[in-house]
């Protein structure tokens, strides 16, 4: 019996959308072959009861909690947590267990370490990446794959304990909303994001959250794309821009690890958000915004 079924069988015939981005990060790493099925099993067992007691309590914390029990306990075939932890939990539950070595880093090209945006751009040949309109909207594995990068390559000290998934945003105020817009693929004018219900002039749309990225140097930029695959690598060049973090200081390179990245920039009568400055760290709707058009910004990305 899958875990659909017996969701529906305690009485939850539509599952929250969280706990359907879990199921589906689950899915997803067991149709890429991942070999030890019992973090599989677990994780769905563990979704099941916390999927009950939400069903019993109604408690959202649970829900979230869910959430990162699955992807936490399922993700070892694509390396989205350490090595370590992964380890501990298996043997807990098989002692016998095996983990094969790490991925290696593929080779890097000569001089990597001074490589402008342009040079990257060219070495991975993303011209055909950026120009593709049916290249899909980043899974969640994806999205947490990028998250695992950072802290090990970037800075082992973030935290992304955010409640929201990245595959819906991210906290938008302090009740752990969402920002009012999705993500979704267009066939003609590819992914981008969408109000996912009317939106008034002036009103903000969406904001730098603590839980966007920077990088202290071009450097650790640099180190953090050469260690992605030749897509991811493309996508974080092209959703990567500058900004000054504070009003007179110097501009840090910055990125969001969710699908605000996914923001397309729009001709001049096209644009419906604006921010107020190269400091700034809101974008306000400049004017109505109907549900459901895309949201289009003349912010660029350096």
């Amino acid at each position: 019996m899958d875990i659909i079924t017996k969701l529906k069988a305690e009485g939850i015939n539509q599952p929250p959308t969280y706990l359907s981005e879990a199921i589906a990060a689950s899915n997803e790493v067991t149709s890429l072959g991942n070999k030890h099925h019992h973090l599989l099993h677990c994780s769905n067992h563990l979704i099941l009861k916390m999927a009950t007691r939400i069903r019993r309590t109604g408690a959202k914390k649970a829900l979230h909690l869910a959430l990162y029990v699955i992807c936490l306990l399922s993700a070892y075939s694509l390396g989205l947590y350490s090595r370590y932890f992964l380890q501990e939990v298996s043997r807990a539950l098989n002692p016998t267990a095996e983990f094969s070595p790490p991925t290696k880093r593929g080779s890097l090209p000569d001089q990597w370490e001074s490589f402008s945006f342009d040079q990257i751009y060219e070495h991975y040949e993303c011209t055909k990446r950026v120009e593709d309109k049916l290249k899909p909207v980043p899974s969640l594995a994806q999205w947490l794959f990028l998250r695992k990068q950072y802290k090990e390559f970037v800075d082992d000290t973030v935290l992304f304990d955010d409640p929201v998934p990245p595959t819906l945003g991210y906290s938008f105020d302090e009740s752990h909303s969402i920002p009012p817009f999705y993500a979704k693929l267009d066939p003609v004018r590819g992914r981008g994001l969408y109000a996912s219900r009317d939106i008034q002039k002036f009103e903000l749309v969406h904001h730098w959250s603590g839980h966007d990225v920077t990088f202290p140097d071009a450097y650790t930029f640099r180190q953090f794309v050469f260690s992605l695959p030749k897509h991811m690598a493309c996508d974080v060049v092209d959703w990567a821009w500058s900004r000054k973090i504070h009003e007179n200081g110097p501009e840090a390179i910055c990125l969001s690890i969710n699908i605000a990245s996914l923001m397309n920039a729009g001709e001049q009568g096209d644009v419906n958000v604006s921010i107020n400055s190269s400091s700034s760290d809101s974008f306000y709707a400049t004017r109505y915004i109907r549900k459901d058009e895309e949201i289009l910004t003349h912010f660029v990305r350096t």
